[in-house]
């Protein structure tokens, strides 16, 4: 918080200015009360302002502290308790959801008030200085007044950033645990993949049909093909990492190969052997179509890859390419300096 001192010098408000103000006292004393009833008048135009002052006596009694505030302005007396009163009384107009708007509009009415004032009662060599003094307290008064809504802003922005920002750093903790879950799901998952490949390399030598068995084992293979793709994925994700679609893609085309495997296998386990071309169309026409995503996305992200720089081998050749000429450089000047010479 400023001191009092620190304020009149930043509006560089000198004594010689307070003596004036204070000089002043006597002329402005008569309109005091005419400014108190003016004042009052103007802030009830104001919508709603009525709400504040709902009686007559309310209305006098305000005009009065108007016209106390008005008669301070020119105490030239500028202390601590001065502006600790004018800070009282932005902090109540804080409190009552008074709006700032209001407060600046005020002042301008005092400053045509006492504009017209001086302009009336103050001989004309006198009346510069004497506006440039009343100018600079009423920016100080305007700029104490103020102050308290500043401080409510910042007061009301910073709670509501540091809420924000432990909220989302809890939200990130969770964020990070959900996926400490989902790799370690994803390791035992895998694990159970393997398993489950090994169970079906097994079977490939205890059944019938040698065919069934190594579609089953290819089928689970892309499975475990699939989990270290997601794994590796998710590492990539933990480690602060971009994970790239064309990962999901990659996966999405490799489930879909195995259920087309496992599809012709049940087809020919069951005996049933008629399957329509429009079938066999439809599978090869979803292949086909992810296949070109892959390929858009897969083309997308090397086109966003940052320009790299010359090769080694070039950077090497230019390397020697300067040394050589360097050497050229120096043999001229030293054959120039001897021929001189």
């Amino acid at each position: 918080m400023l001191t009092a001192k620190k304020i009149k010098a930043q509006f560089d408000l000198t004594p010689d200015e307070e003596k004036l103000l204070k000089d002043l006292s006597p002329v402005m004393k008569i309109h005091r009360d005419r400014f108190g009833a003016d004042l009052m008048t103007y802030i009830l135009s104001y919508d709603h302002m009525a709400d504040f002052f709902p009686t007559e006596e309310k209305q006098n009694h305000h005009a009065m502290t108007f016209a106390g505030w008005f008669m301070r302005l020119f105490s030239g007396t500028y202390d601590e308790s001065y502006f600790q009163k004018l800070r009282k009384v932005g902090k109540v107009h804080v409190d009552i959801n008074l709006d700032g708007h209001l407060v600046n509009a005020t002042m301008t009415r005092m400053r045509q008030f006492v504009t017209e004032v001086i302009e009336q009662d103050v001989p004309a060599e006198d009346q510069a200085k004497v506006t440039a003094a009343v100018t600079k307290i009423l920016d100080i008064n305007l700029d104490v007044l103020t102050s308290s809504y500043r401080q409510a802003e910042l007061k009301k922005y910073f709670l509501s950033a540091r809420a924000e920002s432990i909220l989302v750093g809890l939200i990130e903790r969770f964020t990070h645990g959900l996926n400490l879950v989902l790799g370690i799901a994803l390791a035992v998952v895998s694990l159970a993949v393997v398993w489950l490949f090994v169970n079906d390399v097994r079977n490939i030598f205890y059944t019938d049909h040698l065919e069934t068995g190594v579609v089953a084992a290819l089928g689970s293979l892309l499975i475990i093909w699939m989990m270290i793709e997601l794994l590796g994925a998710e590492i990539q994700h933990l480690r602060g990492r971009h994970i790239p679609i064309k990962v999901f893609i990659g996966i999405v085309i490799v489930a879909f190969i195995r259920k087309v495997l496992i599809g012709s296998l049940q087809h020919a386990t069951e005996g049933d052997y008629y399957v329509t071309l429009i079938d066999y169309g439809a599978r090869v026409g979803t292949l086909v179509l992810l296949a070109v995503v892959y390929w858009l996305v897969a083309h997308a992200d090397r086109n966003k890859r940052p320009m790299t720089g010359p090769s080694p081998e070039s950077s090497a050749r230019q390397s020697s390419w300067e040394v050589r000429a360097k050497d050229m450089v120096w043999t001229r000047c030293c054959s120039s300096a001897t021929g001189n010479s």
